[in-house]
């Protein structure tokens, strides 16, 4: 009984894999991304940077815009001045963004640019003089860039606030570029 409730599982998965791999290939609506930033933490007292990597969906497309959902995984750390000591955190986020709308731009329209608005929630785990875990928040607006040459692949350029609660809190503001891969 329990050879058969493997197998029935394991071919449960196989066929929501494959049909997984079967809407990404005729939609590309799934995407991976990577991006970098440069930081100001709790008061633009403190610089650094970091860097987030992601997987996500694209959903309910309309012409006015669409909606994505991703999971992220980030890590930042802040050089120590003014007697402060160095930090860093690494954050585990989900997002919800939406696209609004697209226009074409160039002399042969073949650059879009696609406005964003997005908020997340997760967990931080901040090394300030110690690590803790702590809820985590942001929120993120930017421009997509995608050219008619490479139509699954989008460029951002973007803000994101990013927050902890919690006995070692973060408040950093971030500048960020990144790429995203349609597939």
């Amino acid at each position: 009984m329990k050879q058969a409730m493997k197998w029935l599982g394991a071919s449960a998965l196989s066929l929501m894999i494959s049909a997984a791999g079967e809407a990404c290939a005729a939609t590309n609506d799934w995407y991976a991304g990577i991006s970098g930033d440069v930081s100001w933490l709790n008061g633009h007292y403190h610089t650094g940077g970091g860097g987030n990597v992601d997987l996500g969906y694209r959903f309910a497309p309309t012409n006015m815009g669409d909606w994505r959902l991703e999971g992220e995984i980030g890590y930042h750390t802040f050089g120590g001045d003014s007697g402060y000591k160095d930090a860093h955190y690494y954050s585990y986020m989900g997002n919800l963004y939406y696209d609004i709308g697209g226009w074409n731009m160039g002399m042969a329209k073949n650059l879009q640019i696609t406005p964003y608005l997005g908020a997340g929630l997760g967990d931080a785990t901040v090394d300030k003089s110690g690590h803790s875990n702590s809820f985590a928040y942001q929120g993120m607006a930017g421009l997509n860039f995608t050219s008619a040459s490479m139509p699954n692949v989008d460029w951002s350029l973007g803000y994101r606030y990013f927050a902890t609660s919690g006995n070692s809190s973060v408040h950093a503001n971030n500048i960020e570029a990144g790429v995203k891969f349609h597939f």
